[in-house]
């Protein structure tokens, strides 16, 4: 049975305290249009009218889903993100004390929406209400294929996917969390914060074959420490499942010489 978001408002709602998320942030603006943003009944006819015990609202799973594309996280780091990442609970006008549900429920709320033909209703929705509210331009000026190009954007090639598989098991090890940094070596915190934190592209010329490859040599290094912190907690399933696919990557795509 379709579940519905609370309409009553809350002193702890964290949109009505005083935050320091800023209002012209993702999160921020993601926030200032989130009562017109999902609506519940848009996706009512995925679910029984009368029978059965109500979901989790579909507008916030599709908030979560938004988000979770946004920032990169899994399953499992968005659940954790709603509870404890202050920017997460404004742009989904969630309470402080919200408690979070089972990263399960993201699996089987994309398999409804996927066997109900809404794969695409989140998306969409935002890119229509975002033109509306002004923090999304309603004409692109160009759009380029890519693909043929040198660059770390280009396509998932090996740098890309390194880059990101290194992020994801970072991340899967709780150091995007600061407290977690603590026990770390100088290297170790320079990693996290390379991967983590700054998210970016490496400033090189990719035209430049040299370049290219003393980029791959420091990145393989990288992943290799990686690798070393999460030796320790590999009874953990998703950091088993990002080591093993780096390892997978490194195997497969690397060439090693002189």
């Amino acid at each position: 049975m379709l579940g519905r978001r609370d309409p009553q408002r809350s002193l702890f709602d964290a949109q009505t305290l005083p935050h320091r998320v800023s209002k012209d942030s993702f999160y921020g603006r993601m926030g200032a249009v989130s009562d017109v943003l999902f609506g519940d009944d848009d996706m009512a006819d995925m679910y029984c009218p009368d029978n059965g015990r109500p979901t989790l609202p579909p507008s916030l799973m599709c908030g979560v889903t938004i988000l979770q594309f946004h920032d990169g996280a899994s399953d499992r780091e968005a659940v954790e993100r709603m509870v404890y990442d202050l920017r997460w609970k404004v742009a989904l006008d969630l309470q402080l004390d919200c408690k979070g549900f089972d990263p399960s429920s993201l699996s089987v709320f994309r398999k409804r929406m996927v066997e109900n033909g809404k794969e695409r209703y989140a998306f969409d929705r935002f890119i229509q209400v975002g033109r509306a509210a002004g923090f999304i331009l309603d004409k692109v000026t160009l759009l380029a294929d890519s693909t043929p190009a040198k660059g770390a954007g280009a396509v998932q090639d090996t740098t890309t996917l390194l880059i990101k598989g290194t992020r994801k098991l970072l991340k899967a090890l709780g150091y995007h969390l600061p407290g977690k940094r603590r026990r770390l070596s100088e290297q170790a915190k320079a990693l996290v914060a390379t991967y983590v934190d700054q998210d970016q592209k490496a400033d090189i010329d990719w035209s430049d074959p040299q370049q290219r490859l003393a980029y791959l040599k420091t990145l393989i290094q990288d992943v290799e420490t990686a690798l070393d912190l999460a030796s320790k907690q590999m009874d953990d399933k998703e950091v088993r499942a990002m080591g093993w696919l780096l390892t997978k990557i490194l195997g497969d795509d690397v060439e090693r010489d002189d």
